[in-house]
């Protein structure tokens, strides 16, 4: 969606220049509607995630895209329809994310003035602190479970820390500190908003592979938060 959205013919084509040069090394994950219904078992955990027939079509896609930018006005209004859709699912997302700042403020008061002074200045956290944040991750994680469409029924609990939604909610919950140590949620904007919890997918996504490529340092360091909280916190192995 991300490289679809805006002027889509000149974004689609910037965002994949560089994996077009070397499409055999390209894995293609599945979106995170199918990824959040996935089980959580340790076992072919990076495997389940993998979409192997784009996977495969993802040479044959890159030289689409390299007819479309030499002018193939077949492929360039299949993805000019991409496009539109991305946008159109952009604009849910930022109403969406309409009633976030509201939920944040509710985070922002459990914390005192001295432990948001802990989180600005990234200071050690005391173990009361800890808790509280252990607390809030799981709780969060649970609405988001039991919000979510393609969750039939609560994970059994071993499973629970490679389930995508507590990843996912795992970064957002990180995101959030953030917001809380620095202010008031309600004063951001909520394109901002919207723009942070997109790229809280992928630093979810991230958790389970190498790393993250990114120039964004915001969400370079809250996908190394989040590697470290899940596994000094939540995983065993």
């Amino acid at each position: 969606m991300e490289a679809y959205k805006g002027n889509t013919l000149e974004s689609i084509q910037r965002s994949m220049e560089i994996l077009s040069l070397h499409p055999k090394q390209v894995i293609v994950l599945k979106g995170t509607q199918k990824v959040c219904g996935l089980n959580g078992r340790s076992a072919g955990l990076q495997r389940r995630m993998i979409d192997k027939g784009q996977t495969r079509g993802f040479g044959q896609y890159c030289r689409l895209l390299l007819a479309a930018k030499g002018g193939d006005s077949s492929v360039q209004r299949q993805l000019l329809e991409l496009g539109r859709e991305a946008d159109a699912h952009m604009a849910k997302t930022l109403a969406d994310v309409a009633d976030l700042p509201t939920a944040m403020e509710k985070i922002t008061k459990k914390y005192t003035a001295a432990e948001k002074r802990i989180l600005r200045t990234d200071a050690p956290y005391p173990e009361g602190m800890i808790d509280k944040i252990m607390d809030g991750i799981l709780e969060l994680s649970l609405t988001m479970f039991v919000d979510h469409p393609s969750v039939k029924e609560l994970p059994d609990l071993s499973e629970v820390p490679n389930k995508f939604i507590f990843r996912s909610a795992l970064c957002v919950y990180l995101l959030s500190l953030r917001w809380v140590s620095v202010g008031s949620p309600m004063k951001i904007r909520p394109d901002r908003i919207r723009n942070d919890i997109i790229d809280m997918n992928f630093a979810a996504f991230a958790t389970y592979f190498d790393g993250l490529l990114t120039a964004d340092k915001k969400l370079i360091s809250i996908h190394r938060e989040a590697n470290l909280v899940l596994h000094t916190m939540f995983l065993t192995k």
